[in-house]
């Protein structure tokens, strides 16, 4: 059943037409320095992204280029997620890879991030860049990625970052 729910979720998105940025409009304060700061899943998406094109340029990198298709699956992964239709983690990978595939031609290859916690772009960039794993994707010959931030219920955010070399 819940595999069914995703993909009906899935088919929608598609059929509509639009990339998936699973709650856009929710929003979470954050007090820092005295201001409050409102952060948006579609905001920490755009700055993860950001964090990691600044440490892949440090290390002579490329950037990678976001990609509507990749962000529609990260975006489904951390909604189930957070809608603990699925696990936390991975499950699900090569599915993900799977559907991205049948719409971009040619991936030669591909990798996956997720976290979770209230967290900036930068504590979650932090914390993959502190994994060995995770770093290696980060650091990996992809040029195109896809990010996800959904939150759950309690406020607790989830977050998918898919990496795909073409």
């Amino acid at each position: 059943m819940v595999k069914l729910s995703i993909r009906i979720f899935l088919l929608l998105v598609i059929a509509m037409g639009i990339s998936c940025k699973t709650n856009p409009g929710t929003k979470t304060e954050k007090v820092s320095s005295g201001k409050v700061e409102t952060i948006t899943a579609g905001a920490l998406e755009q700055d993860i992204l950001r964090e990691v094109n600044d440490y892949r340029r440090k290390k002579g990198l490329p950037a990678l280029k976001s990609n509507s298709v990749i962000a529609t699956e990260a975006s489904v992964h951390s909604h189930a997620m957070a809608r603990k239709q699925v696990a936390f983690g991975h499950g699900g990978y090569g599915t993900r890879v799977k559907r991205i595939s049948q719409r971009l031609e040619g991936i030669l290859g591909s990798a996956e991030n997720v976290a979770v916690g209230n967290m900036s772009a930068a504590e979650v960039v932090k914390r993959w860049i502190n994994s060995p794993t995770h770093r290696k994707n980060i650091e990996g010959s992809y040029n195109l990625t896809g990010i996800g931030v959904s939150k759950d219920v309690t406020g607790r955010f989830y977050y998918t970052q898919l990496f795909i070399r073409k």
